[in-house]
């Protein structure tokens, strides 16, 4: 077994000559507000992956799932290994796409495929703290890997509780025996806190970071694997918003190095990240870990330098006059208002929309010179409930509610957010993924304004 992790959740195993890729992304993501990190040349990442008979995606968000690299590294020719959702939304996407072999997996089902045994196991969670959420999530999944009789946990960012986790290690324990390699996510890969104003995001990202090393602990406790990874959920910010990024709550290898030695946890902790790879020696006994590739950039600042001026994909696209644009935010207001009613959803918050033109700062804050409108999406039963505001930038607003991009990238990367009390409901924030507008809808609102 060779395991190499490229970035992200971008890892490759192989055995007898054959491999298995898992989640390639490379380039933008999140409405291009997320940049991998390492970067590698597309030509080096073509032969690393020539012997790549199987792609599996954990789930459909662009980070895992990303067309232009699945075009770019040549894999549409490759079986697609998925996990058989409620909504095929992910199959359809790859079919649309041109792929022709696409293997639906049902969850807690080993496959044999090749020298490998797999397994998939679905999220069954919406958050991994135990927040109350109404909003359907059969979204992310996990997979396990047997082959050369060793057992490779790969948790990608499936946001698993301990309970989740304790089920899942029973069934790979009853069913493909101890686990010999993990990686595990370690802190937060989404907009809090560094996208949060008017918080002590120092404080709040070290919060996360010690709370996520501290799961990690009782994780690895629990799968006691031999060599440990950390894996899933790393980038880059690129454009202005870029400004943030010291406080994306993320620890450092070093971190979770000394926080796992204090805790005296015996699994040994590698650095795989960039191309590098551990492998097991012909006797599956030692392992070794070296590199065949080398990274355009491995320094993460001067990366982000690189990447600090580069523009969002929602800075190319015109928005109507803001007469039109409040009547389209309307007609999607009407429509997650019904989605919301049909579903029973419980939203607390009053949930509020800032909109700029463009969105940007001066001095350290909000520039309120491009303030164009504040637009309301709810309001609040109780005051306690507190109220959610939304800082965007009125093109990318505009291209949610038409669907040229989708809310969950930009609302995790490209929008600022004030919250008041400072409290997370996950049904509140998730649902506005179904704040659009409806084809009919958007067909008519084409042709009368001729956009």
């Amino acid at each position: 077994m060779k395991i190499t992790h490229f970035s992200n959740s971008f890892i490759s195993i192989t055995s007898q000559g054959e491999s298995l890729v898992c989640d390639p992304w490379v380039g933008k993501a999140n409405a291009s507000g997320w940049q991998s990190f390492p970067e590698f040349t597309a030509a080096e990442l073509t032969d690393q992956l020539a012997d790549a008979k199987w792609v599996y995606l954990s789930h459909l968000h662009d980070d895992h799932f990303h067309p232009e690299t699945l075009q770019a590294l040549g894999l549409l020719n490759r079986e697609f290994l998925i996990k058989r959702f409620s909504k095929p939304i992910l199959r359809e996407r790859l079919k649309r796409l041109g792929v022709t072999r696409i293997r639906e997996i049902e969850a807690f089902d080993i496959q044999k495929i090749g020298p490998f045994e797999i397994v998939i196991f679905p999220q069954l969670s919406s958050n991994s703290s135990g927040l109350e959420d109404e909003v359907n999530y059969d979204l992310d999944t996990s997979i396990a890997i047997k082959t050369d009789e060793k057992v490779f946990f790969n948790q990608v960012d499936n946001p698993l509780s301990f309970e989740d986790l304790k089920k899942i290690h029973n069934y790979i324990s009853e069913n493909m025996g101890s686990i010999d390699v993990a990686c595990l996510m370690s802190g937060a890969a989404g907009e809090y806190p560094h996208l949060f104003l008017g918080i002590d995001q120092v404080n709040e990202k070290q919060r996360i970071v010690n709370g996520s090393l501290s799961d990690l602990v009782r994780w690895l406790k629990l799968l006691s694997p031999k060599y440990y990874f950390p894996a899933g959920g790393t980038y880059l910010i690129p454009g202005w918003l870029s400004q943030f990024s010291e406080n994306v709550a993320q620890p450092t290898f070093s971190e979770i190095v000394e926080y796992l030695g204090k805790a005296n946890i015996p699994t040994e902790c590698i650095a795989l990240e960039g191309g590098r790879f551990l492998e097991y020696n012909s006797n599956f006994t030692q392992i070794s870990v070296s590199s065949k590739m080398s990274p355009i950039v491995s320094d993460r600042q001067v990366a982000t330098e690189m990447h600090r001026k580069d523009k969002y994909i929602y800075e190319e696209i015109k928005s109507p006059e803001w007469h039109i644009f409040t009547s389209l935010l309307d007609q999607a207001r009407s429509n997650w208002e019904e989605k919301v009613v049909r579903e029973g959803y419980g939203i607390k918050q009053s949930i509020i929309f800032e909109v700029y033109l463009p969105l940007s700062l001066m001095d350290g804050k909000l520039d309120v010179s491009k303030h164009l409108g504040t637009y309301k999406i709810h309001e609040a039963r109780e005051l306690i409930d507190g109220t959610l505001s939304i800082h965007i930038d009125q093109r990318a607003l505009f291209a949610c509610i038409v669907r040229s991009l989708v809310w969950n990238g930009v609302l995790g990367a490209l929008c600022l957010y004030e919250r008041n009390p400072n409290r997370h409901y996950p049904t509140d924030f998730f649902s506005l993924n179904f704040l659009t507008l409806n084809d009919q809808q958007i067909k008519q609102f084409h042709d009368s304004v001729g956009f």
